[in-house]
């Protein structure tokens, strides 16, 4: 789960030499002049989108270019790091929508490399509801619509004997069966998973909710088994069949099991990635009407058909094929999709939590 902001020197510097950074830390429209003075602007002809390729739509993508004439083109990019390379190496000017994760999405805005959205050709952007109406990373959705997101669960054996679906149901079930619950090696996720079923805030900076955390942790610690890390140190020989696992719902997804996934009751961690439009796009008006085309229900609902990913549109839920719609690794239930965030950690508060985590670890 994304917390910090943590780019490839390579990226920075090519950025840099492409005098694409150092804008005062703020976007600086590169539109045409008056381009968006009308509210009907008829989008150019033409669309590049980059993004993974997993995560292009493409039926969207052909059924728009059919409602408007606009010939869309995609690119695959491996990972945002490559992308930002290829944006570096003459992309500006080319790509017209690129998605990306929260971090690098940041990045982007705070060096000046992403438009502000012209809000009144994203009418649709009304139509979020909490978590996605607003954006850590971009202080509001000032220039960028979700796409997808990632969130954080619990996949559980049908035999596990749990006593909710909550955070701290799950820490007791370890305690009770030690050995048998697995983490991931990543202290933001664990951190963050024991802060909330202290009671406390996901992305807390609070030295007193992190040395709760700490404390809490260390009871733990000795039930957990840690995924990758080897057995030693007094921690319990991971199962060939774990009772549970924190997990991605990505992750779980790629998985072949009998778990069962659930996010906990209290709210848990989201990884957005988002559209935006990059700095000399080309075609702005096609791209604003693919952003807003994104915006409707009926659109998301077939990503998720083929995607397989989750939408942050709720207005989509209605039009998702029912066996889609019952799977929270897909569609997790509102009320605690409504609990949940993008966690937004400082500096300070990032060092405190891999402190906590190496100390356990090491």
């Amino acid at each position: 789960m994304r917390t910090r902001r943590d780019f490839l020197a390579s990226a920075a510097a090519l950025l840099a030499g492409a005098g694409c950074v150092g804008r005062g830390g703020s976007s600086a429209e590169t539109f045409p002049a008056n381009i968006f003075q009308g509210s009907d602007q008829t989008p150019e002809k033409t669309m590049t989108l980059v993004g993974r390729r997993s995560e292009l739509p493409t039926q969207a993508l052909s059924d728009f270019q059919i409602r408007t004439g606009v010939t869309v083109t995609t690119e695959s990019a491996g990972g945002d790091e490559t992308l930002l390379l290829r944006l570096a190496a003459g992309g500006y000017g080319e790509f017209d929508v690129i998605i990306v994760s929260g971090d690098r999405l940041g990045y982007l805005v705070d060096s000046g490399q992403v438009e502000p959205l012209a809000r009144k050709l994203v009418p649709n952007l009304s139509a979020l509801r909490t978590p996605f109406d607003d954006s850590p990373d971009d202080n509001g959705l000032r220039h960028d619509v979700p796409a997808s997101y990632d969130i954080v669960g619990v996949a559980v054996s049908p035999v596990a004997l749990i006593e909710s679906e909550s955070w701290t149901a799950l820490f007791s079930l370890a305690e009770r069966h030690p050995g048998r619950v697995v983490v991931p090696d990543d202290a933001d996720d664990v951190i963050g998973a024991v802060l909330v079923s202290l009671g406390h805030a996901w992305d807390s900076d609070s030295n007193g909710d992190l040395d709760d955390a700490a404390t809490r942790l260390g009871e733990l610690f000795p039930a957990l088994r840690v995924l990758g890390r080897r057995p030693g140190g007094g921690r319990p020989v991971l199962p060939s069949t774990p009772l549970a696992l924190l997990t991605r719902a990505h992750n779980f997804q790629r998985t072949s099991s009998d778990l069962r996934f659930f996010v906990p009751s209290e709210g848990s961690a989201l990884d957005v990635r988002s559209y935006c439009i990059p700095i000399y796009a080309p075609h702005p008006v096609a791209a604003h009407a693919w952003l807003n085309e994104w915006l409707e229900p009926s659109v998301e609902a077939g990503a998720v058909a083929e995607l397989r990913l989750p939408v942050p549109l709720e207005q989509a839920r209605p039009l998702i094929d029912s066996t889609l719609a019952a799977n929270p690794a897909i569609c997790p239930p509102l009320p605690v999709l409504a609990l949940s965030i993008e966690p937004s950690i400082s500096e300070q508060g990032q060092q405190r939590r891999d402190q906590i985590w190496a100390e356990l670890t090491g």
